[in-house]
């Protein structure tokens, strides 16, 4: 759980120029002629169909070719492609390192992500509110930030720069803390106790704050439910409730977490876990789980493609997804990791088993009614997971794993849209909508891998047609070579 990079690392790649706006249209109306509207909650098409967008909103939608050309903005010929909501990416790290933004936020845009939900960052509120600010207002590249990361930990604190709390009563002091600072949701961490974890849940109840995160590894999933936890960062731990010994897991990281050294200990703990949930896991019991979260209206970022890490799924050197990411940040990548490097080989050796009994939940989860929502934990600090191209990896995984195209997509354009109670970003192409939108050259509704068959973008109402995009490419790959 701490950063693997050196300081001299990430002063490498910190920002040399700011990304360009490229060719986007921000004045007068524009004009997408002749889609197909992919109605992802109905799973059903529109054929022929104008869609007009005025500043960030769409405003009308017609019969294909009957919109006149605008006076002043722009006309966009789809020839029948496939207009769809813009995907989210619902858990992120955009502000891991100095000057990660400016590499991360253009590979959103290109890749139809016009979304994010940060969960959490080494810079100040202030800073990332400012890149959002600029986000908004057109001055910069990117997709529409959810700034998530009022992270609160038990001690001595997972990352660096996160909120520390030790007791309840440093617990809801964080969380007020967080709401003065401006806040607008809390997320536990993994060393929390479970008394400060239900402080901090009363706090956040209190106080109006969204709670969502980790669930703590000294809480069972059924207190967190109860204490009203909203989402759930990661699926291994649902998997792990359906296990009949789960009880005796938690109290066995609870005592780690009382040692001198509570880290370390916690870690010799968890190593025994995945096999005793192998042996333990229960499918009456995992049945009764899924229903309790799905009539609680707890939601759950699966992150599926994190595992590919520890299942040594790397990529290959001349991936071309390399040459988005900085030479130096690529160097550390290639030297290996910390968290791979402290797992003995037998447990790695059980990893294959414990991914698919993962998989294997997830889809009775999601057929029992659990909200998913797409999300990579791309960062910098996570090697292999690439900001915007992952999110296509992760949606593939779900269709993988039993999902319907039509159901992973749910996932990444309505789920997000409910999650945030926003009705202008319900993952729609509908009049009055945030004009987020990506055009496709394929079907998504028939085969998932359309989505990385990208045509053009419409970010907040700004277009970047494929010309656009091809120089945000361009400009990224030849700052992350240098």
């Amino acid at each position: 759980m701490k950063l693997g990079f050196s300081a001299s690392c990430l002063a490498l790649f910190v920002l040399t120029a700011v990304t360009p706006m490229a060719s986007a249209t921000s004045d007068g109306a524009l004009v997408l002629r002749n889609v197909t509207i992919v109605d992802v909650e109905r799973g059903r098409l529109e054929p022929r169909r104008d869609v007009v967008i005025v500043g960030d909103r769409i405003v009308g939608i017609q019969a294909g070719g009957t919109v006149q050309a605008p006076k002043q903005g722009r006309v966009l010929d789809g020839n029948g492609r496939f207009l769809m909501p813009g995907l989210w990416d619902f858990h992120v790290h955009v502000f891991s390192a100095p000057g990660e933004e400016d590499f991360a936020l253009p590979l959103y845009i290109l890749n139809g992500i016009t979304g994010v939900r940060d969960a959490g960052a080494l810079r100040t509120l202030p800073e990332q509110q400012r890149v959002a600010a600029a986000i908004e207002r057109g001055e910069r590249v990117g997709p529409r930030l959810v700034l998530a990361g009022a992270l609160i930990d038990g001690p001595p604190g997972s990352w660096p720069g996160q909120m520390v709390a030790a007791s309840p009563d440093e617990g809801r002091q964080r969380v007020r803390d967080s709401k003065a600072a401006g806040w607008g949701f809390i997320k536990s961490y993994s060393l929390l106790s479970e008394p400060t974890y239900l402080a901090i849940a009363d706090e956040a109840r209190r106080q109006r704050l969204p709670l969502y995160g980790h669930i703590p590894e000294s809480v069972q999933l059924e207190t967190a439910v109860t204490a009203g936890h909203r989402s759930i960062e990661h699926f291994g731990r649902v998997t792990q409730a359906c296990a009949s010994e789960e009880r005796a897991m938690i109290s066995a990281n609870a005592q780690a977490l009382k040692a001198p050294e509570p880290f370390p200990a916690l870690m010799a703990v968890m190593m025994g876990h995945n096999g005793r949930t192998l042996k333990s896991w229960d499918g009456e019991r995992c049945a009764a789980v899924v229903k309790r979260l799905a009539s609680a209206g707890v939601a759950v970022m699966p992150s599926l493609m994190v595992s590919d890490f520890y299942l040594g799924k790397d990529p290959a050197p001349d991936d071309p997804r390399m040459r988005s990411v900085p030479s130096a940040v690529r160097a550390q990548w290639r030297e290996g990791d910390w968290r791979r490097q402290q797992i003995p080989p037998e447990l790695l050796a059980q990893a294959p088993k414990s991914v698919a009994l993962d998989w294997r939940t997830f889809k009775i989860a999601h057929d029992a009614g659990v909200t998913m929502l797409a999300g990579t934990d791309a960062a910098f600090a996570n090697p292999f997971l690439f900001h915007g191209y992952t999110l296509h990896d992760e949606l593939a995984r779900y269709v993988e794993a039993g999902l319907t195209p039509q159901q992973a997509l749910l996932t990444a354009t309505v789920n997000p849209g409910r999650f945030l109670a926003r009705r202008d970003l319900a993952g729609r192409v509908s009049i009055r909508q945030r004009a987020d939108l990506v055009l496709l050259d394929g079907n998504p509704l028939e085969d998932i891998g359309a989505i990385r068959r990208i045509h053009a973008v419409v970010a907040n109402g700004r277009l970047f047609d494929r010309a656009a995009l091809d120089a945000l490419l361009r400009d990224v790959e030849e700052r992350a070579a240098r």
